[in-house]
């Protein structure tokens, strides 16, 4: 049988044509029976060896069909995982990011609103952001630019705020003395800062009448607010205020002006001096007695009695009328004759303090 022979390689692969199908199998007999013995002989070096047993001008031998499929797929398997696990990379950085500013954002909205919280409940509101958030063609911010401190400052609880791209919605309750009410504040993010764009203050317009409030924790208040022609913006919370009144009118009972998560009041308690008192008894005794002796238009109906029989007072209830805020207004109740009475009148009488409460005007009728 002849041998199967390689030619040196001269650079260009020069591949001799193939065996006939019967040289081929003693061939390859002769190969691995070569490749036998070496592996059995001693190796003279590791060089010797290595040449033995892989030979570099054999081809390798032709991979089998299940380890063909494993390159394969393997080949095919590297890509496809490396772009599932930077898919999944990528989806957690977004993850995290959006974690990380959710928590940012967060923290931002904490600290504003405590700080925001804080100054409420300490009583003093600081002037900066919170003036700037409100309207002054709503109400007056004087009182809030100058920083009047409540002396019986509001309680507040809220919910976690809800975040949306750049807003906050915060619930909360107002608590001032006993009385609680439900209150909303929204913040704002304009770049990397965070405002209260609607806090808790409210616009209290004060009632006008026979108490005029003049300072509002010591700050003093412009006339229109006085009168109730103008609103003024206050935090919740009860405020002591300086207050003036007729000289013909005692205040009994002066609890300051008391504002709510919704409105303002002030509240107060009074009473008549025994001057006034008798002034308005005397006012309703002539007026009825002028009509006993010549009837006239807006006296009430008399009966023809004797003149000896004389009227006579027996209660007196004064009030404040709505559109009339500077007056009290009093219903006096006649009787006649006093021992056995068979005739009874209501005489109203007013007493007119004017705008600057400075004027005392009695008149019945």
């Amino acid at each position: 049988m002849p041998d199967f022979e390689m030619p040196e390689s001269t650079g260009a692969l020069d591949v001799p044509a193939p065996p006939s199908a019967a040289a081929r199998a003693p061939a390859a007999e002769d190969a691995f029976a070569t490749a036998d013995a070496a592996m059995r002989a001693p190796a003279a070096s590791d060089a010797a060896t290595s040449a033995a047993i892989v030979d570099p001008t054999l081809p390798p031998p032709p991979a089998s069909g299940r380890e063909r499929a494993r390159a394969t797929m393997r080949r095919l398997r590297l890509p496809a995982l490396a772009f599932a696990v930077g898919v999944v990379v990528a989806a957690a950085g977004v993850v995290a990011i959006d974690s990380v500013r959710d928590a940012t954002a967060r923290d931002d909205v904490a600290q504003t609103l405590d700080a925001y919280l804080a100054t409420v409940e300490s009583g003093a509101p600081a002037s900066g952001g919170l003036v700037a958030a409100l309207d002054e063609a709503v109400a007056s911010t004087a009182l809030v630019a100058a920083a009047v401190v409540a002396a019986g400052p509001a309680a507040v609880d809220c919910d976690e705020p809800r975040l949306g791209a750049d807003v906050a919605i915060v619930d909360c309750s107002v608590r001032v003395e006993r009385r609680s009410e439900p209150a909303r504040l929204v913040l704002e993010r304009v770049g990397d800062a965070w405002s209260v764009t609607q806090g808790l203050a409210v616009p209290v317009r004060l009632q006008p009448g026979t108490l005029l409030v003049e300072e509002v924790a010591g700050e003093p208040v412009e006339t229109a607010i006085t009168r109730g022609e103008r609103a003024v913006w206050l935090l919740p919370g009860r405020y002591d205020v300086a207050v003036r009144s007729p000289a013909q009118l005692v205040v009994a009972n002066l609890d300051g002006l008391v504002v709510t998560a919704s409105s303002g009041s002030v509240r107060w308690t009074s009473d008549t001096t025994p001057q006034l008192d008798a002034d308005v008894e005397a006012s309703a005794l002539a007026f009825v007695r002028g009509c006993a002796v010549a009837p006239a238009e807006g006296c009430p109906a008399l009966q023809q009695r004797d003149a000896a029989d004389p009227f006579q007072v027996f209660a007196i209830d004064g009030r404040l009328r709505p559109g009339d805020p500077y007056a009290l207004t009093f219903e006096v109740s006649i009787r006649r004759p006093i021992e056995q009475p068979e005739e009874f009148v209501v005489v109203t009488v007013r007493v007119d303090f004017g705008e600057g409460l400075d004027r005392y005007e009695v008149a019945a009728g």
